[in-house]
């Protein structure tokens, strides 16, 4: 349950990161600063722990066992744990290209 739930925060995280980059680079804000990198690093972990203390909460309890539930009746079959972490590793690469671009 744990790493589901870390899995999810990582993947939001990830998409959070790029949309950051474009909504930065779209309107050309000097937030990416060396000298308050800090502050930006602050805003990323707190992010990161709001997000995981909401999917912590969202998915405990009765809203899991319907996916369980869901998931056995459907017989559906598992992914690759190399896929399902290969797309935040993806995102967050993609994140530093459109960082380094123009």
């Amino acid at each position: 349950m744990s790493k589901a739930t870390t899995y999810i925060t990582a993947l939001q995280l990830s998409i959070l990161f790029v949309l950051a980059i474009v909504l930065i680079k779209a309107t050309r804000s000097s937030f990416l600063l060396y000298s308050s990198i800090y502050e930006q690093v602050f805003y990323i972990v707190l992010a990161g722990i709001i997000l995981y203390l909401f999917n912590a909460l969202y998915y405990n309890g009765k809203r899991m066992l319907q996916i369980k539930n869901k998931a056995i009746k459907e017989n559906t079959k598992g992914t690759e744990v190399w896929k399902l972490w290969s797309i935040p590793i993806i995102m967050i690469a993609l994140g530093f290209i459109l960082l380094n671009a123009a």
